[in-house]
């Protein structure tokens, strides 16, 4: 996918996430982003696999299911602000899409979609020395911010003269949890790194922080990063056991720059507490 491409996928995905609450057209959405219907589609199918419709309904769904969590809020008053008549269509889709009622969901003592979620291999527990990484931090939209901090890196690298063996060992940071209830959705931070790299880019220094980590192996498309995050966040912390250190962010390492819609492998480091 090229950038205009993946630019217009991050626009479009945007003014998605704004009107969630409204009815979204195919000719609306095009507009908004400037280009043609039949473009839409074809951006949509490439960058996540499904239609413009299913992408929105996908996002509803993922929104009434962790809504669920407020218990101030009735079936009904989710099902009806997810753009359903009457909680039993609600109930139906919901059920497809996840596997179980929405009430069952709801009395839940840990709400995880299994359907959400990808198996990872145990992870390998290990120790690290904190290092120093070069970085770009955006904020926003975490579909917005993540490729504009990817893009604002890749242009302080193309500025300078590197080995020709340098492949690099790349880091990325998701500072913030949208989904806690404490920062809003449209004001995450992401920060995107390299390490080990002689060459100043005069950007900022983080470092990160030495410790416990437990070390994941994920193979797959960076863009679907965030099902590796559920499993790990939902099932595998349910079972383990050793605690999330909620003082430092979780990073990814890889190696080589990133692109979303490759197979890649990542190593994924949660900061743990031993017990």
């Amino acid at each position: 996918m090229t950038y205009v491409n993946s630019n217009n996928f991050i626009k479009a995905v945007k003014f998605i996430y704004q009107n969630l609450d409204e009815p979204v057209s195919l000719e609306l959405i095009a507009k908004n982003i400037g280009v043609s219907i039949s473009t839409l589609k074809r951006l949509f199918l490439d960058a996540s696999g499904s239609s413009v419709g299913s992408f929105i309904r996908r996002l509803r769904m993922e929104r009434a299911f962790r809504s669920l969590k407020n218990k101030e809020e009735s079936i009904l008053e989710i099902a009806l602000s997810s753009g359903f008549e009457d909680a039993s269509a609600f109930a139906r889709t919901f059920k497809a899409n996840f596997g179980y009622s929405p009430s069952f969901a709801r009395n839940k003592i840990n709400i995880v979609s299994e359907l959400e979620c990808v198996s990872l291999e145990d992870p390998e527990i290990t120790e690290i020395t904190e290092f120093k990484i070069q970085a770009v931090t955006k904020q926003g939209l975490y579909f917005e911010a993540a490729p504009l901090a990817w893009k604002t890196l890749e242009g302080h690298l193309s500025e300078e003269t590197l080995d020709d063996d340098f492949t690099g060992t790349f880091i990325a940071i998701g500072h913030d949890n949208p989904h806690d209830g404490e920062i809003a959705e449209d004001n995450v931070r992401f920060s995107a790194g390299v390490a080990y790299l002689s060459a100043d880019l005069r950007i900022e220094l983080i470092t990160i922080a030495g410790g416990y980590y437990a070390k994941f192996n994920y193979t797959g498309k960076l863009n679907n990063m965030g099902l590796a995050y559920h499993y790990i966040y939902g099932a595998w912390i349910n079972k383990s056991s050793v605690k999330i250190d909620d003082t430092k962010p979780a990073f990814m390492m890889m190696d080589k720059f990133p692109n979303n819609f490759e197979e890649s492998r990542v190593s994924i480091y949660v900061p743990i507490i031993k017990c």
